[in-house]
């Protein structure tokens, strides 16, 4: 096992020991927030860099994950699936485990009980396993090729909150994005991104876009979706 031990506020370990050594099991400690993702991030990319596309992350051990925590997991899911391996969480605590529902990471990223639970699950299912049923499309990892979604869209907010919005096929990502929030508030990121890109002709948006207009907005989790649309009527 090779430990890492960057600042205060997190430790990282890695093992590559046990029956499947093609497995990489990451143990995190601490909190995964704007300062320590980067670390993160390092471990990941020295896997990488050898051929580890196996990977479990055990958070049994950490207390908080910040968006920009979550992005480094997301970050690598293209490119660990394109290589036939995958990305596992296990052992979430109850809080960690909320924030990643709330923000539909389980889209994304599945996650199990036990490290296990989750090293078994390599030997039971294609790379793709990660996605829900429902979801197993390729275009879905498009969060991936805009990481960078929240630059554009924030700023492009409020003309819509407050007034009616319109039937009308536009350009803008927020009214496209709010347009589709208020056909189906109860819908997932995934989901809105499907109707979101439902036209013809218009600019493609990804997950990631998706998710940053929806988060500059205030209406990530579905209560606030279901809030917003009521207030439109």
């Amino acid at each position: 096992m090779t430990k890492f031990q960057y600042m205060e506020n997190i430790s990282i370990s890695l093992s590559e020991s046990g029956q499947d050594r093609s497995v990489s099991e990451i143990r995190v400690d601490g909190v995964i927030d704007t300062l320590t993702a980067g670390e993160l991030e390092e471990v990941i990319d020295s896997l990488l860099k050898r051929g580890r596309y196996r990977i479990v992350f055990d958070l049994a051990g950490v207390d908080y994950i910040s968006s920009a925590g979550w992005g480094i997991f997301i970050s690598h899911i293209k490119e660990v699936r394109g290589r036939g391996g995958d990305i596992m969480l296990a052992n979430m605590i109850p809080n960690v485990r909320e924030i990643y529902q709330l923000l539909e990471f389980d889209n994304v990223l599945q996650a199990f009980d036990t490290v296990d639970d989750a090293r078994a699950r390599f030997d039971t299912t294609p790379a793709e396993s990660g996605l829900k049923k429902k979801d197993r499309q390729v275009t879905h990892l498009t969060v991936i090729d805009e990481v960078s979604g929240g630059n554009g869209s924030r700023g492009s907010t409020a003309t819509l909150v407050d007034e009616p919005l319109v039937e009308r096929v536009s350009d803008d990502p927020t009214t496209r994005v709010l347009l589709a929030v208020r056909s189906d508030p109860f819908a997932s990121i995934s989901e809105l991104k499907r109707e979101v890109n439902r036209r013809p002709g218009t600019p493609i948006l990804g997950w990631w876009r998706i998710f940053g207009i929806l988060r500059s907005q205030g209406l990530l989790s579905r209560r606030a979706r279901f809030q917003f649309v009521r207030r439109l009527r």
